[in-house]
């Protein structure tokens, strides 16, 4: 039980990985769906077979291909709002006068 946790688990923080929980699902039932029609004459649509087939392959490729990609020891977070900052002055202080530029 232990193996079949620590294969699901995320390679960065250790919790369930949703995309190797659908990929290992998607082998489960390819792996049914053949042992059902070998042995006991079940017939599987193709277009499903197909289908799950093709999700266990783009699964695994996905799963294999992020060994190879380089972490980051910081996290970015690309959506991080930038708040204004104001500027420290005394209330009551009138703004700096900008000229305009003549063409």
């Amino acid at each position: 039980m232990s193996f079949l946790k620590s294969m699901l688990q995320d390679g960065v923080d250790g919790s369930l990985s949703s995309r190797r929980v659908i990929t290992f699902l998607a082998f489960v039932l390819c792996g049914i769906a053949f042992v059902a029609n070998l042995f006991w004459g079940y017939k599987v649509e193709t277009y499903m077979f197909e289908g799950m087939i093709y999700l266990a392959m783009a699964g695994l490729g996905v799963t294999v291909a992020e060994k190879f990609s380089p972490r980051s020891l910081t996290p970015s977070n690309p959506i991080q709002p930038t708040y204004y900052q104001p500027i420290n002055r005394p209330m009551g202080t009138p703004l700096p006068k900008t000229e305009e530029k003549l063409i």
